[in-house]
């Protein structure tokens, strides 16, 4: 197994497709958005071309395009990387029209040969990745496909030669390959009524009404506000009446969008935010405790290396992931005393939420039960004679 560990470009450039595959496997890196589709298997097998979808199309949202911002050179030296490791053929950005002056610095490295930028229009639509394909590129995602083993699928960007992954997942490939570090944290926007838009980093498994806490919001007067795990458009409902209840920060948070309770998401189609001045605010050593799943939606659980009573270290290993099926690495987010293990959550210092809601969150995914874009759907090949 290759260990994850620091290394060079020339040392990550020396992977096998194999040795990169398990150490995103391992470092728990699964997308950043949608349904939480784990990261390895869109590499098991390599495709000509890797798109990366940077056009972050929720109305509000800052976040991938501040780490695009923040990370430039970690970006260039992980297309490189890629290119080699996986003989990917072409790597494409794919930017909305809007937001050509803010990806000015890397169209000036765009024709080094590594990758290229393609422009897209500034529409939002459902199924975003088969429309990312349709706009960026001459091919098309089929509506459905059909399998060997007799199983009729949404067809997904595989079929026709594409890897899709987003901005944030992509850090965290990087994070992995180079540096050796895992999955521990989410990037995501708050913003939205009676509350100042701000991008955070955020331990993941952290307390959404902790997180609106440091934020400044007065949670004991705030049951008028519900809070949304998305944007207008995809969301789950995070909490109901801010102060009645709770929910925690997901692999797949992309924001928590405050409205009014009873109002509609898509009500916010139209709502334009400011680039937050801060940049992107760290929350790591500042969250008091976290719930964390080994497992959950399409994941079989991780097994657990540590037990109830047990102290760990922020980045500790608690989670190896198991054979059959879908599972990934689960590392600490905060440091601190193992509170329980129950149904495969893990509690540390005490966890963030209720043990029966923290259960019910590690289930949820986006857009009310429903996968977005088809992304959590298993991947099965495609029946070319047909």
């Amino acid at each position: 197994m290759a260990e994850i560990k620091q290394r060079s470009l020339e040392e990550v450039k020396t992977l096998s497709v194999e040795e990169a595959v398990e150490i995103m496997r391992q470092a728990g890196i699964v997308g950043a958005g949608g349904g939480g589709f784990p990261t390895y298997f869109k590499y098991k097998s390599p495709l000509p071309h890797l798109i990366v979808n940077a056009t972050e199309s929720e109305p509000g949202y800052w976040g991938d395009k501040l780490l695009h911002k923040e990370h430039l050179d970690e970006f260039l030296q992980l297309f490189d990387a890629l290119k080699t490791v996986f003989g990917f053929e072409q790597i494409s950005m794919g930017v909305h029209e809007k937001d050509r002056e803010w990806f000015a610095d890397y169209a000036e490295h765009a024709g080094d040969g590594v990758f290229d930028i393609r422009y897209v229009p500034n529409t939002y639509a459902l199924g975003e990745e088969k429309t990312l394909v349709k706009h960026a590129t001459d091919a098309r995602v089929p509506r459905f496909v059909d399998t060997p083993d007799g199983i009729r699928r949404p067809g997904m960007p595989p079929d026709v030669g594409k890897v899709i992954n987003n901005t944030e997942t992509l850090l965290n490939v990087y994070n992995a390959l180079f540096l050796g570090k895992p999955l521990t944290t989410k990037f995501f926007t708050l913003y939205g009524e009676e509350i100042e838009t701000n991008v955070y980093e955020t331990p993941i498994g952290a307390a959404v009404s902790e997180v609106l806490k440091i934020a400044g919001l007065g949670l004991e007067d705030s049951g008028h506000l519900s809070v949304l795990d998305g944007g207008p458009y995809l969301h789950d409902v995070s909490i109901e009446a801010v102060g009645e209840g709770d929910a925690y920060v997901r692999r797949m948070t992309n924001a928590l969008f405050l409205i009014p309770r009873g109002r509609q998401g898509k009500e916010y189609a139209n709502i334009e935010t400011e680039c937050p001045e801060d940049g992107i605010v760290s929350l790591v050593g500042k969250i008091s405790g976290v719930d964390l799943p080994l497992g959950g939606g399409l994941l079989k659980p991780a097994t657990p290396l540590v037990c109830e009573g047990d102290e760990v270290e922020y980045g500790q290993k608690i989670g190896e992931p198991v054979d059959e099926g879908f599972s990934i690495g689960v590392w600490a987010s905060v440091g601190g005393a193992i509170s329980t293990i129950e149904n495969d959550i893990v509690a540390i210092s005490g966890g963030a939420i209720p043990q029966e809601d923290a259960e019910a969150e590690a289930e949820a995914t986006m857009a009310g039960g429903a996968s977005p874009r088809g992304e959590a759907e298993p991947f099965r090949e495609a029946d070319s004679s047909k």
